[in-house]
């Protein structure tokens, strides 16, 4: 199950990704498409089989690791913002954007290279999983999850409001599907409490997570334009 998850959740991107394109062809909300293109590039270099083709060009020292964890960073950076302002939250929007939010990145961007250069990671090994797993290591890892997880908590509470709002039922279903996506992602803020022999369910919180944000932002995406169709039709 594990190792078709990473797939199913590739495949469910890549669909929203390339049913955005005629939108953003015509000009239409483009940062979604490239929001949806990033999350779906994320998930592509994280399978094993192109991780072990692309890290091998990068010389098997995990590289390519460092390179997926920035781009993580850079997408959940526009996605939290395009998301922030979508929900109607300023406040969100400022603490990710503002002094706090872009101290938290560039802070949490060091010390994901300085953690990673103190460790030994020689040898290709998707998630990193097959490396001897030492603090600097542990903390390396920390350091993935907790900038996507400062944003995810940014976001939870406007979205959180939408979901119990009298808003449209197919928002409010899409809202929630967000929000079962990024509270999996804070969930997965506790994965040094899961015992390496249980690895399993690390990989199901991950992908779960994934692929559960990007229906949600589809729902969203889609009711509102269930909603601009309607207006038009009772014009």
């Amino acid at each position: 199950m594990t190792a078709v998850l990473p797939w199913i959740t590739l495949a469910v991107c890549l669909a929203i990704t390339l049913a955005r394109i005629p939108s953003a062809w015509r000009g239409e909300n483009r940062e979604v498409f490239y929001v949806f293109a990033l999350i779906s590039l994320s998930i592509f270099i994280s399978i094993e089989a192109p991780y072990l083709v692309i890290d091998g060009w990068f010389g098997g020292m995990n590289i390519c690791n460092l390179v997926l964890r920035f781009l993580l960073y850079g997408t959940f950076y526009f996605m939290g913002i395009k998301i922030a302002t979508a929900f109607g939250s300023p406040s969100a929007v400022r603490a990710i954007k503002g002094p706090l939010g872009i101290t938290a990145a560039l802070l949490v961007g060091a010390l994901t290279i300085y953690f990673f250069i103190i460790t030994d990671t020689q040898g290709s090994s998707a998630g990193m999983s097959g490396l001897h797993w030492g603090p600097s290591l542990e903390a390396y890892a920390f350091m993935g999850r907790l900038y996507p997880g400062f944003v995810a908590a940014c976001l939870v509470p406007a979205i959180w409001r939408t979901v119990m709002s009298t808003a449209p039922i197919l928002l409010r279903i899409a809202s929630a599907l967000l929000l079962l996506g990024l509270s999996l992602l804070l969930l997965s803020q506790l994965f040094p409490l899961i015992p390496f022999s249980e690895a399993w369910l690390r990989v199901l919180i991950n992908y779960s997570a994934a692929t559960f944000t990007a229906i949600g932002l589809a729902g969203i995406w889609f009711s509102k334009s269930v909603a601009r169709r309607k207006q038009r039709l009772s014009a």
